[in-house]
């Protein structure tokens, strides 16, 4: 079993996976897709059996065992296969010889006034089904395809995948991180848009920085697991090893965003040993970035988009470990001035001697303060590597 890193999927409604409920438009499109994004986009998760199965008429019925998400009212699910795409690796035919009486199934589903979208998942082995009217839920719904893709969301078996969505639920984080797994808790999704943001579901939270972030598998030789939030509270942030605070979360448009409730929480993560990097800001002339979640002072300020940066004689693994980062290949926007003394600094702008990316010491842990723009597919692309690097010093910084 595992989660996702990469996923390519069918877009029925403009993209298929989120739910929409526009009319169909073919298409495939390629975006990440984690276990707790298809939780939170799903009206109703179902667990349930393979009740029969008839091979001839190509249809089966699941039996409803327990409502995880929403209500679902319905004792049966009845599935039509013989409408689906009649093709190597996704025909009727291979599903049909899949499907046995009394396996366990999960159906994930988003109701709505057209009727139903959902992706079924029974051992190693994803398919999707749609409903097309108000009464789909006790009408035939209709097979479409068996999605390989999904395999990289979750692999293994029905019981065990059942666990991992019952845990995520039930608000546990981190559910597949093992011992070792160092924890990277993702301030994210408020203040950017998010990927393939033409989608209207509001569930959608994974913009292109926390893609691109998941996409680092270990830092050294410890996994490395992301969950994401966009609550301000950070409600599960002492369970964290790291804390990254996304592009503009802290600011956006010269608008403070976190309370004194937050600040007093960051502060007192790092004073017990927590490490946070923070990702870019956003100052207007007469609003610096507020500075309550640091100790000391600092100031954000105002500059226009840079790629140039020189670094200091203490860079040297900050910009070389895994990755060799070059000036001019990476976007910084609005930067830190007035830093202080005993602050680490790595890299400023040539001109102006702005913090492109520092450390500050606080108790038992660090801050990590960059000014990266993460605004966009493109932006990311050009920072992703120094973001690895920037985990795998945060790693390196942390004690044992």
């Amino acid at each position: 079993m595992r989660l996702t890193k990469t996923l390519t999927t069918l877009f029925v409604s403009l993209c298929f996976i989120c739910f929409i409920t526009t009319a169909p438009a073919l298409g495939f499109i390629e975006r990440e897709y984690t276990i707790r994004e298809v939780l939170d986009a799903c009206t109703n998760i179902v667990f349930g059996e393979i009740e029969s199965v008839n091979k001839t008429r190509y249809q089966t019925i699941v039996k409803v065992n327990e409502d995880v998400k929403g209500k679902s009212n319905t004792a049966e699910l009845k599935f039509n296969l013989a409408t689906g795409h009649y093709k190597q690796g996704s025909s009727p035919q291979k599903l049909v010889r899949l499907l046995k009486p009394g396996m366990p199934i999960i159906v994930f589903y988003r109701a709505n006034n057209y009727g139903v979208d959902s992706m079924c998942f029974i051992d190693n082995t994803w398919f999707q089904m749609r409903g097309y009217h108000r009464r789909s839920r006790s009408s035939w719904w209709s097979f479409t395809h068996i999605d390989p893709m999904m395999s990289r969301t979750f692999d293994g078996k029905t019981v065990a995948f059942q666990k991992v969505v019952r845990d995520m639920l039930d608000g546990k984080m981190w559910v597949m991180a093992t011992e070792n797994t160092l924890k990277a808790y993702v301030l994210t999704g408020n203040s950017t848009s998010p990927t393939w943001g033409q989608t209207p579901v509001d569930t959608n939270t994974m913009t292109y920085e926390y893609q691109a972030l998941r996409n680092i598998k270990k830092v050294g030789k410890r996994p490395l697991a992301f969950e994401y939030t966009k609550v301000r509270t950070l409600p599960h942030l002492k369970d964290a090893d790291i804390l990254w605070i996304g592009y503009e979360e802290i600011s956006s448009y010269g608008r403070y965003l976190l309370s004194k409730n937050t600040e007093q929480a960051i502060k007192d993560y790092v004073k017990n040993g927590g490490i946070v990097v923070v990702s870019g800001q956003d100052s207007t002339p007469n609003k610096p970035c507020g500075i309550g979640w640091l100790d000391g002072k600092l100031k954000g300020v105002e500059s226009p988009p840079k790629r140039v940066f020189i670094k200091t004689e203490d860079a040297d693994a900050l910009f070389s470990t895994p990755n060799k980062i070059q000036s001019g290949k990476i976007y910084i926007d609005d930067a830190w001035t007035e830093w202080e003394a005993d602050d680490e600094v790595f890299a400023t702008t040539p001109d102006t001697n702005e913090l492109v990316v520092g450390a500050r010491k606080y108790g038992k842990g660090l801050y990590i303060i960059t000014s990266l723009r993460n605004d966009n597919q493109y932006t990311v692309s050009m920072n992703k590597a120094l973001m690895e690097n920037i985990l795998h010093y945060a790693a390196s910084r942390m004690q044992k």
